[in-house]
């Protein structure tokens, strides 16, 4: 193993990234795995961890889910999103600061692939997904949507309505709207129509992200706000996308846990 991949991380290697700060760097990172980072018996002066290329499930701007097994924990970085794409591919380190608020997360200090450094820094104001244990989901109802379609009729059935889905689909794509210019949406996918996601919080991006890269399916619930405009979504547009309107997504379920869309 690498001096690289050693039992304990001396940062020596990025002292050119902090050559402004004066001085030589000499902090020390524990390298661990997720799991032996939540274990109180693992010393590490600073809470400073080092995390051999993490697997980052997925990221939206300054957050990411890594998982280990079925453990999910978060790290955050100034524009994350953007510096893990210099590391992709590559094996790394990721060198951390375990932090507890306003949740446990680990702030991303630097990535170390080869000779290469990148520095992240703490985020600015990282955006969270809210994941509960428990969540009343009696206002939502069971639907039979199964027969929906984007017709007329079959959306007058739905008009204000906000039902549960189970085994649903969640794309991220471009598509033409009724003005035939290119938009990118989310869509999910009932079986025999598909609604525009109207825009999600970043929390709840971040979240659907995660479910889409691991290939699961939606479960959880959306709300339909009234028939599509004519101007948006004339009865041809919608007979020719099959594209019945647009739904908010009001919470999924994600790692045994449920997350519901801000302002639930």
């Amino acid at each position: 193993m690498s001096k690289l991949f050693s039992a304990v991380l001396v940062v020596a290697f990025i002292s050119a990234v902090f050559a402004g700060c004066g001085g030589k760097v000499e902090e020390s990172y524990q390298m661990v795995t997720l799991r032996e980072a939540g274990h109180s018996n693992i010393v590490s002066p600073g809470f400073k961890f080092g995390f051999d290329t993490p697997k980052f499930v997925a990221v939206s701007g300054e957050v990411g889910l890594v998982r280990e097994g079925n453990l999910i924990e978060f790290f955050t970085g100034n524009d994350l999103e953007n510096k893990l794409k210099r590391v992709e591919g590559k094996r790394f380190v990721a060198g951390t600061t375990k932090s507890f608020s306003p949740r446990v997360h680990f702030s991303v200090d630097f990535l170390v692939a080869g000779n290469d450094t990148v520095h992240v820094g703490e985020a600015g104001s990282p955006k969270f997904p809210t994941l509960l244990k428990g969540f009343d989901e009696g206002q939502y109802e069971e639907f039979e949507y199964a027969g929906l379609n984007s017709s007329t009729p079959s959306l007058k059935d739905i008009y204000n309505m906000k039902f549960k889905v189970n085994n649903c689909r969640i794309t991220h794509e471009e598509i033409r709207n009724a003005k035939g210019e290119p938009v990118k949406v989310y869509l999910i996918h009932l079986p025999k129509v598909k609604f525009i996601l109207e825009p999600l919080d970043p929390g709840m991006e971040l979240v659907v992200k995660a479910l889409m890269a691991e290939n699961l399916y939606i479960n959880g619930a959306i709300g339909y706000g009234g028939m599509p405009s004519e101007t948006e979504f004339p009865r041809s547009y919608r007979e020719r996308t099959n594209i019945g309107g647009t739904a908010k997504l009001e919470y999924v379920k994600y790692a045994d846990q449920i997350c519901p869309s801000m302002g639930q």
